[in-house]
């Protein structure tokens, strides 16, 4: 029985997802993983660092190419399969799952599959997997669950709720997260309509924040377009003044600068910046309806949450986050701190993926002699 894992990556770049798989290929023992994903990618870059088998064979932004070059991407996985021999493939994010399991069928091999946005879900049912094949899915929050099991073609599918695990930069020294800092305000991600950086910048612009007060750090990249539209609504309304950094790499020394993080997506499937900001001292503020990032934040007690998606809802919770003592910041961060040791910590992580991974392992013969 091979205990190897080929993970599957279609994106590569440093964003959630990956940052998560990071931490989890730290966390897997005895159990080798590689990893296939784009070359010239930021994360191959850092795998290759951090002495992390690779195979840069993918193509990047896949969804956006030919069926040609999706099945050269297909062949890649399988080239990858031939040089590293795995037991399992594990699909990082669910866009890849078409892709990695024409390689599969081919070669006999069984996925295991993370869903990490509301997206793949219905993307994941619409191909209609076969249990045979598909052996396990993983849900990186309840609110993901939940969207999952709103399709009938995936229930026959084994789901797995496993939030993902995260190794802290800060350790466990809290007298460094109550070093007295600026009240500054972060938000940190991808720039698309989904993350509602449009309701934050109408928030900062009401008149409720002080705008002589703190500043507001936006962090992230997206469609050129609408970071430009974005700008344009900064720049014409009175408000807080807003620094745009782009990409940042060090995403922990920025909320460590800062008071607050505000995650105002729509939509959010877990919030790693929110166990981030934990990590680094720094309040979350997160809406009630996006979901994964809302489930954290009220399960732990470690942060504030708005009940309406509006600028007013929105610029409410920001001022209280920052009125908040430094005795109420510390102690909400303690609390989200506390619910990433019980639920995030690398070593339980390890043994219930492990787990996952070696049962998947287990089931190839069967898989093999049932899918062909």
């Amino acid at each position: 029985m091979s205990s190897r894992v080929l993970v599957i990556e279609p994106a590569g770049q440093l964003w959630g997802s990956e940052r998560a798989l990071i931490d989890l290929i730290e966390s897997v023992s005895d159990i080798e993983i590689a990893v296939c994903c784009p070359p010239g990618t930021p994360l191959l870059a850092l795998l290759q660092k951090r002495n992390v088998k690779t195979f840069p064979y993918l193509i990047a932004e896949l969804h956006r190419k030919s069926r040609w070059r999706r099945l050269q991407a297909a062949f890649g996985v399988m080239r990858a399969c031939r040089a590293f021999k795995p037991g399992v493939l594990h699909v990082n994010q669910a866009g890849a799952y078409r892709m990695t399991s024409l390689a599969a069928r081919l070669l006999g091999l069984s996925i295991v599959c993370h869903v990490r946005i509301f997206d793949d879900a219905p993307h994941l049912a619409q191909r209609t997997p076969s249990p045979q094949r598909l052996v396990a899915i993983i849900a990186i929050s309840g609110a993901v669950q939940e969207e999952i099991r709103r399709f009938r073609n995936l229930d026959h599918i084994p789901v797995h709720l496993i939030y993902d695990a995260y190794a802290p930069v800060n350790g466990t020294e809290m007298s460094a997260i109550a070093a007295p800092r600026l009240a500054g305000i972060a938000c940190v991600g991808r720039i698309v309509p989904i993350k509602g950086v449009d309701i934050l910048i109408k928030a900062l612009a009401t008149g409720t924040v002080p705008a002589d007060g703190p500043q507001c750090y936006i962090a992230g990249s997206g469609p050129e377009s609408y970071v430009s539209e974005l700008r344009t609504l900064s720049a014409a309304s009175p408000s807080v003044q807003i620094t745009w950094l782009g990409v940042v790499d060090d995403v922990f020394s920025l909320l460590r600068s800062c008071r607050v993080l505000v995650c105002p997506s729509h939509r959010e499937p877990l919030g790693r910046v929110v166990l981030e900001a934990w990590d680094a001292g720094c309040v979350p503020v997160v809406y009630r309806g996006s979901g994964g990032a809302a489930e954290i934040v009220t399960a732990s007690g470690g942060g504030i949450v708005y009940d309406d998606q509006t600028a007013e809802s929105l610029a409410d919770a920001i001022a209280r986050a920052l009125r908040l003592s430094d005795g109420q910041s510390l102690q909400l961060v303690e609390n989200g701190r506390h619910w990433m040791t019980d639920y995030c910590n690398q070593e339980q992580f390890g043994r219930t993926i492990g787990c996952v991974f070696e049962s998947a392992v287990r089931r190839k013969s069967y898989a093999v002699s049932k899918a062909r």
